[in-house]
């Protein structure tokens, strides 16, 4: 063990799932002080890991763009082969991981035995049926603990962000006229998952136009180019200080502006995980999902979830066409949850 200095992480492709890693990169960190890790991630996942500490480098997987096709893999072996990495854990689930990094003739492979990819692996972990209920901060935690690493009880993920971004999005508001001396919100109504996970737009903009009333809030309105339909209807319906930022940054611009907000009201999403890591207070409506196994994790979050016999069924479409899961979630259950937040003058 104490031969192992170069260490490859292959994190997974969602962004949720990636921040929920971040604690056990840290705890490798912690058992190999003097390893430099570098992970393995999806482009738009890759960027999480800027400024973080127990992180020494990146690399993009694009199995859709540079490594696409049998050339584009023998191209990322080549580099994973260049940078002679001691050792590679995956958190990743999929056969493809393992393949990549046994071809690339790292020594050391742990991970779980997943997608039948046991016998590629130096070190394997089953998934037992108390890990598959457990929150899946544990998952990548307990990978750690079988394989015989000493793990610590820090399970809260942080996300960094550096002078110059902070420095962005300082000037970001002042260009846009809003101002640190009233309430800023983010409105994050989008899902990339599917309709199974949004909440209602028109509800969004419901808790929002009460807050701009109410609190003389600021709102801003987040969201991907996928996002563009949610994001303007919310809009549609309020007046008032008011930015529209779908499709309009990048994931550290992302970041940055979330950490400047007052208040986070979100669906179950990449972008919820980032608030929450962030200590940005946040309100999670949660739909198919099930937030015992991927709540946002921090200080100041409330999920909303109501109970109903068909929820959780982890569906990206209602096979029933109701979405009641959805719609049972109140303005008034968001907006109580909203205004506990700004009344305790919490911030992150």
């Amino acid at each position: 063990m104490e031969n192992i200095k170069n260490i490859l992480v292959r994190v997974p492709n969602w962004i949720g799932d990636a921040v929920f890693c971040e604690p056990s990169i840290k705890s490798i960190k912690n058992n190999f002080t003097h390893s430099n890790i570098t992970i393995l991630a999806r482009p738009w996942v890759a960027p999480l890991f800027l400024n973080n500490t127990s992180v020494s480098g990146c690399i993009e997987y694009d199995p859709e763009g540079i490594h696409r096709g049998i050339a584009g893999r023998i191209r990322l072996i080549k580099t994973l082969r260049k940078k002679q990495y001691d050792l590679a854990i995956l958190f990743q689930n999929a056969f493809d991981a393992a393949f990549l990094t046994f071809i690339a003739r790292i020594p050391e492979r742990w991970g779980y035995s997943t997608d039948g990819r046991g016998f590629l692996l130096t070190k394997s972990v089953r998934v037992t049926g108390d890990i598959k209920t457990s929150h899946e901060v544990f998952y990548y935690k307990n990978l750690l603990k079988q394989i015989g690493l000493n793990v610590d009880i820090d399970l809260k993920p942080k996300l960094y962000i550096s002078d110059i971004e902070n420095e962005f999005a300082e000037r970001f508001l002042m260009e846009n006229g809003l101002t640190s001396a009233r309430p800023i919100t983010g409105i994050n109504p989008g899902a990339s998952y599917g309709k199974a996970k949004r909440w209602l737009s028109e509800r969004f903009a419901g808790v929002a136009g009460r807050l701009m009333n109410e609190y003389r809030a600021q709102i801003i309105i987040f969201g991907s180019k996928g996002d563009a339909v949610e994001c303007r209807e919310v809009a549609e319906g309020l007046k008032g200080d008011l930015i529209n930022l779908c499709g309009r940054t990048n994931l550290r611009e992302l970041i940055s502006l979330i950490k400047r907000c007052s208040l986070f009201i979100t669906n179950d999403s990449g972008p919820m995980h980032i608030s929450a890591s962030l200590g940005v207070p946040t309100v999670a409506v949660f739909g198919s999902t099930d937030p015992r196994l991927t709540a946002p994790l921090g200080e100041n979050v409330s999920v909303i979830k109501k109970d109903m016999e068909c929820s959780p069924c982890f569906e990206r479409e209602c096979r029933y066409g109701h979405y009641e899961c959805l719609k049972m979630v109140t303005v008034d259950d968001v907006l109580a949850a909203s205004v506990r937040f700004l009344r305790a003058g919490v911030n992150g």
